[in-house]
């Protein structure tokens, strides 16, 4: 009975040992998992770590409103003491003189291509990065020292369309944007919308404050009745991207149906402006054309481009293809959004304007309120104003990536699955 006893009490001991010594190695195989993911994990922050400690341990000596305001034109190469003559990147004379040439209300900033001007890089009010050189830079490998109220601003006057920005790490790399849309920290847009009455600027801005009550005017009756032809379309390049031919093509194609023609001019058509010029162009447009197609090369948000106001300028109704949206661009009543539209309507509403002149002068009544002007790519005294009325608060921009191109997600695949199989080199 007692070896029985002893017996039970040996395999219970033995059963005891053996489910410690399975939960010794499960301990240890825990261990040695979190070992690796927590090495895993600093490798994969440490860039970050490092990149974000040039923000936390440098900060810019003592600052003044009064001080000059330094603005670096950073480029993915590397700066050299001599600035290059001809470069976009140098598109604006080094020093005050851009700010004073233009008679900006502020001139006390300070531009440069060269990163010595100044003994430490956190001393720069502002670092400006075009989009060329964003396209082409890895911010991690970045050659600046950056400081807490430092500014780093994104540039560009080309759309997303053509260049998506694809590196995660851009986002919330920068503090201000500069481009041409209208959500932009400074707004560039390529033209300036003027009040007839006090010559103030009136937009385009996000809810362009646009006349509500409109007075009909009998000024240019005369010369509506004196047209004769249809559509007319202006272009100064040889070559259109597929889409823009196939909705010509099918333009043309529905014009036909009633009879009327759109005719091009431009260098590789048929059709040639009068002595070459784009001005006599437009001038013969006013006099025979009841309407001018109007398409931008790329249909992105905001992007209306300076054609625009050689369109305005005219008495001809500009019929839009390019963003969905033109209300802060355009007054109400001043134009037709093709995209509204299907193909045949809207060349049953040409040919209803065309044959009823008391309302085509509708769509002319907004000129006694507004002109327009072409807005240099160069204007450059928004940026100065801007850094003037900063109170040293920044914060970076979250989501960049989806603000500069909300389908950035399918651009970029399709870059990587690019790239993937083309083995060309």
């Amino acid at each position: 009975m007692r070896d029985k006893k002893d017996k039970s009490m040996y395999t219970y001991h033995i059963k005891d040992m053996v489910f410690v010594s399975n939960c010794k190695k499960n301990f240890l195989k825990i261990t040695v998992c979190c070992v690796f993911g927590i090495v895993g994990l600093i490798v994969m922050i440490l860039p970050h770590v490092l990149m974000s400690s040039h923000v936390v341990h440098h900060r810019r000596s003592t600052r003044y409103p009064t001080d000059l305001k330094y603005i670096l034109f950073w480029s993915h190469k590397k700066h050299k003491n001599l600035i290059p003559t001809l470069s976009r990147l140098t598109e604006f004379q080094p020093g005050q003189k851009t700010f004073i040439d233009q008679k900006c209300r502020h001139i006390n900033c300070y531009i440069t291509y060269n990163k010595k001007t100044l003994t430490n890089d956190e001393d720069f009010d502002a670092v400006v990065f075009d989009l060329n050189t964003v396209a082409k830079m890895d911010v991690n490998l970045l050659n600046l020292t950056r400081s807490p109220e430092q500014l780093y601003i994104f540039r560009s006057s080309e759309t997303s369309d053509k260049y998506p920005l694809c590196d995660h790490d851009l986002e919330h790399f920068f503090n201000w944007t500069w481009t041409y849309k209208l959500s932009s920290d400074i707004p560039q847009p390529f033209l300036t919308i003027y009040n007839t009455m006090n010559h103030s600027i009136v937009g385009p801005t996000i809810n362009t404050p646009w006349v509500t009550i409109v007075k009909k005017t009998r000024k240019y009756a005369n010369k509506i009745r004196q047209k004769n032809k249809a559509v007319a379309w202006i272009l100064t390049k040889c070559r259109l991207k597929s889409k823009h031919e196939d909705y010509i093509r099918e333009f043309r194609y529905e014009l036909s149906r009633y009879n009327y023609t759109l005719d091009i001019y431009g260098p590789c058509s048929a059709n040639k402006c009068p002595g070459g010029s784009a001005l006599k162009c437009y001038k013969m447009l006013e006099k025979d054309y009841f309407f001018q197609i109007v398409v931008e090369e790329y249909l992105t948000e905001d992007y209306v481009t300076e054609v625009m106001v050689s369109a305005m300028s005219h008495l001809a109704i500009p019929i839009v293809l390019g963003p969905n949206d033109y209300s802060n661009f355009l007054p109400p009543g001043s134009y037709i959004n093709a995209q509204t539209f299907s193909m045949p309507k809207l060349v049953a509403l040409v040919d209803y304007l065309i044959r009823n002149p008391d309302m085509y002068e509708y769509f002319l009544d907004w000129k006694k309120y507004y002109y327009y002007k072409v807005r240099p790519r160069s204007y450059v005294c928004d940026l100065c104003q801007k850094l003037n009325e900063f109170n040293g608060t920044s914060v970076t921009v979250r989501h960049f990536r989806h603000w500069w191109d909300p389908d950035y997600k399918d651009e970029c695949q399709r870059l990587r699955l690019f790239k993937l199989f083309n083995t060309e080199t």
